[in-house]
């Protein structure tokens, strides 16, 4: 086989390969959870993370230290930005928890607060109910909590209402 029949080979069947190639690259628009009460101290959040990095977060009810007393300092509206670890957290897992296939059980736990998480992203929209998250979901979950009680945040007299 000479040098240029190797070429013509390999030039015809490039673009089979780059052309199979699956883009699982994320692009956010924004992010939507939201908590509900349970049968203890589950803080109830409604938050909101917008592709810019800009955070809506109204915390209805959370609790001084497991304790059943409401830290008012704590409950309101408030507004900011996500820091570029926390963000760069999102995203990455955003990346690897294949959102066009997730799926997590719904569960019916009385005890435990639902949870509702509305993703927008490539021009599609996930909705994902539980009150029980799986394995794969599970990370999602604990960042997006973990966003909810970030210090940077500001209170704010703005109200404002973020998708339920």
């Amino acid at each position: 086989m000479t040098m240029k029949s190797l070429l013509v080979i390999i030039f015809s069947i490039l673009p089979l390969f780059i052309c199979g190639q699956v883009n699982n690259t994320i692009t956010l628009e924004r992010i939507i959870f939201n908590t509900s009460m349970c049968m203890g101290t589950c803080p109830v959040y409604h938050l909101q993370v917008n592709n810019d990095k800009t955070i809506l977060l109204f915390t209805e009810l959370v609790y001084k230290d497991n304790t059943l007393v409401a830290d008012t300092s704590k409950m309101g509206y408030f507004a900011g930005i996500v820091d570029n670890t926390l963000y760069g957290k999102l995203m990455n897992e955003l990346q690897i928890i294949g959102l066009d296939s997730l799926n997590i059980d719904i569960g019916s736990y009385v005890d435990l607060p639902e949870i509702r998480i509305h993703i927008y992203y490539n021009g599609k929209h996930k909705y994902l109910k539980t009150n029980s998250p799986s394995d794969k979901a599970d990370n999602l979950v604990s960042i997006l909590y973990e966003i909810c009680q970030t210090k940077n945040l500001r209170r704010t007299n703005r109200k404002f209402i973020i998708e339920n």
